[in-house]
């Protein structure tokens, strides 16, 4: 079989990668490399680090075949370095209950980490792919679409269940999430940049906190490919460049976990609404005019007044680019995901809210040129 060095040319490649040492490590959230095959079998040797030593915090990935909007093989990283089989003709062949040669001689085939960075490190060193076999890339779509966010954007806990589980990788995916089926939906190719417990000013601190917890906020994230992963490699944080991928879309979804901290207090909110500001000067100096939707609601709201009061200023200070929508409240009787976390029928009606919302942005984009 013969070796191949994942390089940023290599197939197609969404989300942040980072090369470093002859390595691709798959970052964020849904990061993955896609290509079209027309071999028998391919493998990836795989490093992580000592997040394998706990079975609930392993970093995951899942392989995607064809149209399948399942993965056909979904597995945790358990070893410092291995080499995992990710597409074997006759096995998959198996799994769709048809004979090999029935399927396409050309597949696609879609390497995606399941898992969020701060869990897992998954850097791929290299592929073993058929000596004669080749790896085309993948088609575009007709647009791109970048979500910020926090654990909600992870996928965090969509398969678990509220009083049953605790947060673990296993149950958390990022392909059930509102921010890709609304991807899935615009046609749009997908970058996330998100981090479970985030926020602007402060992440997530429990109620008898009255401090805010400066430990990781998404300002400092943002501006660079993998700072956190950067910083565990012994290396300077590299600024991410923004040519890589220029979205017609962005959609910040913030605010869940400084909610925790400002808790309706004025001060706090003014302090909130300045860091939003920057983050959204920060998205306008990478992007220019690109469309940016605000979101919030699912899992607290008191903040929701805050980020519609600033996006009426910017667009009454003449931005026409921004836009507010406030999602409607998880339910009960929709199901709650581990830690109160929303399901996957909560996020699927988000899906088809922020869908439609962003169908009407790009109509009106288009009548204004």
């Amino acid at each position: 079989m013969q070796k191949i060095t994942v390089e940023p040319q290599t197939g197609k490649q969404l989300g942040r990668i980072l090369f470093h040492g002859g390595i691709a490590y798959l970052t964020y959230s849904a990061a993955e490399i896609g290509f079209f095959y027309t071999g028998e079998r391919i493998l990836a040797d795989i490093i992580t680090d000592e997040w394998r030593m706990d079975d609930r915090q392993q970093g995951w990935v899942g392989v995607f075949v064809g149209e399948d909007e399942e993965p056909w093989k979904r597995f945790p990283l358990e070893a410092e370095e291995a080499e995992y089989l990710i597409f074997d003709r006759a096995e998959y062949a198996r799994y769709k209950g048809v004979g090999a040669e029935q399927l396409p001689k050309t597949l696609s085939v879609r390497i995606a980490k399941f898992s969020e960075m701060a869990f897992g490190m998954c850097g791929i060193r290299y592929l073993l792919a058929d000596d004669d076999a080749e790896l085309l890339p993948l088609p575009q779509r007709k647009r791109r679409i970048e979500f910020i966010g926090d654990s909600i954007t992870c996928g965090y806990g969509i398969e678990g269940v509220w009083n049953v589980d605790i947060f673990n990788t296993p149950q958390e995916n990022p392909y059930k999430d509102y921010a890709l089926r609304t991807a899935v939906a615009l046609d749009a190719d997908y970058q996330l940049v998100s981090w479970s417990g985030i926020g602007l000013i402060t992440d997530w601190i429990p109620p008898e906190r009255d401090t805010p917890d400066e430990t990781i906020l998404m300002p400092q994230l943002y501006p660079y490919t993998a700072c956190t992963l950067s910083r565990k490699l012994g290396i300077e944080p590299e600024p991410w460049d923004v040519s890589r991928f220029l979205p017609d879309l962005v959609v910040l979804h913030l605010g869940t976990n400084d909610d925790s901290y400002t808790r309706g207090k004025p001060e706090r909110e003014h302090v909130f609404a300045g860091a939003y500001r920057d983050l959204y000067r920060k998205v306008r100096q990478n992007y220019g005019d690109v469309e940016i939707v605000c979101c919030l609601g699912i899992m607290t709201r008191s903040l929701c007044p805050v980020v519609e009061r600033l996006v009426a200023k910017l667009r009454a200070a003449g931005d026409e680019h921004i836009h507010y929508l406030e999602f409607d409240g998880q339910r009960e009787e929709d199901g709650i995901a581990s830690d109160w976390h929303p399901s996957e029928t909560t996020h699927r009606k988000a899906a088809e809210k922020l869908t439609e919302f962003c169908w009407e942005v790009l109509r009106e984009e288009r009548r204004q040129k």
